[in-house]
């Protein structure tokens, strides 16, 4: 039987741990392979406080996904996770070959990674929320914001567990293609954190301790577990319980506040398939 694969459009950094640094390692490590497609590269993500890179060439960037096409790629590619943009203009490639490879693969997934801000502080331009919003969240099956995020792209106030389940049915009732909302990182009081997952017929969550300092990727090795777990056949239940826990054990043996210990961790993946 072929090798499942798994199409990855988001960041690349040389040094440290986020976008296709973290989904390449998971998504190999889980016996899958990855198909990557860097949207910005960079010497380390900005958390190391300098920047040196910069986002594809635009021109260079909507070939190569043109090109999918071209040599029958799409068809071959089992699900598409998409996360961080490097400029607003990629939206328009990537949802022009998302719809070509959903006429290839009415079974495919595409997971919408919308890595946007946290923490009240936004990452991107506001050209790439509207993007993010009006043109690639209408596509997606499954979104997996945090909480900065999710109330970014439902125009919402989220204080607690209670407004990112209002949210989430919200975007839900927007979006007749969305299946789910995995929104990760909600206050939760005293239980600390929770991650959720929020469908038209049910609600799972999932609390944690809170650390003292967020670490950068933890987001996307989330995303990066989940996307395997469906790749690999399992339910949507499964796969979230997989993902929140699995990325929440690799985030507490971080000892840096600036990447997760991915490499020393990888060990530590349950296996999917």
């Amino acid at each position: 039987m072929p090798m499942k694969q798994i199409l990855s459009i988001q960041s690349a950094v040389t040094y440290g741990f986020v976008g296709n640094s973290v989904a390449a390692p998971v998504i190999t490590t889980l016996g899958m392979q990855p198909l990557l497609i860097d949207t910005i590269s960079l010497a380390a993500h900005p958390g190391y406080g300098a920047i040196a890179g910069g986002p594809a060439n635009q021109t260079q960037f909507s070939a190569i996904l043109e090109a999918l096409t071209t040599l029958r790629v799409l068809p071959q590619i089992n699900n598409i996770m998409t996360g961080y943009l490097g400029d607003a203009r990629q939206a328009g490639p990537i949802y022009s070959m998302i719809q070509n490879w959903q006429t290839e693969r009415h079974d495919g997934l595409y997971i919408l990674d919308p890595v946007l801000g946290d923490g009240g502080r936004l990452y991107v331009e506001n050209a790439v929320v509207d993007q993010i919003r009006q043109t690639l969240l209408p596509l997606a099956h499954i979104v997996t914001p945090n909480q900065f995020e999710l109330g970014l792209l439902t125009e919402s106030q989220i204080n607690n567990v209670h407004d990112a389940t209002k949210a989430a049915k919200t975007m839900l009732q927007q979006n007749l293609n969305l299946q789910a909302v995995i929104a990760t990182g909600i206050e939760n009081g005293e239980l600390g954190i929770s991650d959720i997952k929020v469908t038209r017929l049910d609600v799972n969550t999932l609390d944690y301790a809170k650390r003292p300092h967020g670490v950068a990727g933890g987001g996307d090795l989330l995303t990066a577990i989940l996307a395997c777990w469906l790749t690999a056949g399992h339910d949507l239940n499964a796969a979230f319980a997989a993902a929140s826990r699995d990325a929440h054990r690799i985030i507490e043996d971080s000892a840096s506040t600036i990447d997760i210990a991915l490499f020393d961790n990888l060990h530590r993946l349950t296996a999917c398939c």
